[in-house]
C-alpha cells in the first residue's frame, strides 16, 4: 500500500479522488475502498506520533497535506448519503479536536 497503489491497484489518494469524482453506486464503492485505505494509514499510526515514530519523515509530509485536502473536498463529499448518515455534528468535532489539542499543546515538550 502506498499513496499511490495497493495490492487493488488503486492507492489512498487515488481511491480518495474517486470517491469524491463518481456517482451513486460507483461512488458508494469507492467511499468503501477509500475508507479501507484510510484505515490502513490510520493502522500504521497506532502507537505514534508520526509514521517514523517521534520524528517527522517523508510519508508525514506527504500525508500532512491531505488534511487541508479534504476539508476543499468535503463539501461535495459530504453531500454523499453514506457519509451524512456517518459523520457527527461539525460543531461537536471542533470541540472535540480543540480540546484533544489543548491536551497535547499543554503538556511539556519532550526531552
Amino acid at each position: 500500500m502506498s499513496l499511490y497503489k495497493s495490492e487493488k491497484g488503486g492507492g489512498v489518494l487515488p481511491s480518495i479522488w474517486n470517491a469524491f469524482i463518481k456517482q451513486g453506486k460507483d461512488q458508494e464503492e469507492a467511499i468503501v475502498t477509500a475508507q479501507e485505505n484510510l484505515g490502513f494509514v490510520e493502522r500504521q499510526l497506532t502507537g505514534k506520533k508520526f509514521f517514523n515514530g517521534e520524528t517527522i519523515g517523508l510519508v508525514d509530509l506527504a500525508f500532512g497535506w491531505l488534511a487541508n485536502l479534504l476539508s476543499v473536498l468535503e463539501e461535495n463529499f459530504a453531500d454523499a448519503p453514506i457519509i451524512k448518515e456517518s459523520w457527527p455534528p461539525r460543531d461537536k468535532l471542533i470541540s472535540k479536536y480543540r480540546a484533544l489539542r489543548e491536551v497535547y499543546t499543554s503538556k511539556e515538550a519532550p526531552k
